[in-house]
């Protein structure tokens, strides 16, 4: 991601506010100053999608990113944001992106338990309900998902 793209980026975010907060070309340059990975879905020139992670111990000022740091006591990675472009749903820029960010550590993101869609992707990819925020009036199911276990390397 890279600057150039912010215009693109907050676009996109601001047409999928039913899944996340709102963004705006400076608080998304905050946000990816913090970021441990800020990364774009590239298709034919046009952002497709994006994805921004953060790291343990960052400054953020949102209750559900402070929610896993009180609760989570291993290193983990908070997944803030996903978002794929109306053009691009359905094609596996969401899942290409999510290959992108997964790694060694356990991933933690929220979904509003309103979002079945969202609920039921995440589910499909091995997220597990671990609790409930309710802010600003909605609530969020906290997910995590395990890193997968190579058991041929044992």
């Amino acid at each position: 991601m890279t600057h150039s793209d912010f215009d693109s980026i907050v676009h996109l975010n601001q047409n999928a506010l039913e899944g996340v907060g709102p963004l705006d070309n400076e608080s998304l340059s905050l946000l990816v100053k913090m970021a441990d990975q800020a990364l774009v879905a590239d298709h034919d020139g046009d952002i497709a999608g994006f994805v921004i992670t953060l790291p343990p111990g960052a400054e953020y000022d949102s209750s559900r990113y402070r929610w896993f740091e009180d609760t989570l006591v291993d290193d983990y990675v908070y997944l803030d944001r996903i978002v794929v472009s109306d053009e691009h749903r359905r094609a596996g820029v969401a899942s290409s992106l999510y290959e992108e960010v997964e790694g060694d550590l356990p991933i933690a993101l929220e979904v509003y338990e309103t979002n079945d869609v969202s609920l039921a992707f995440h589910e499909s990819r091995g997220f597990e309900e671990i609790g409930a925020l309710t802010d600003h009036g909605k609530t969020n199911l906290m997910l995590v998902r395990e890193p997968e276990v190579d058991e041929s390397a044992a």
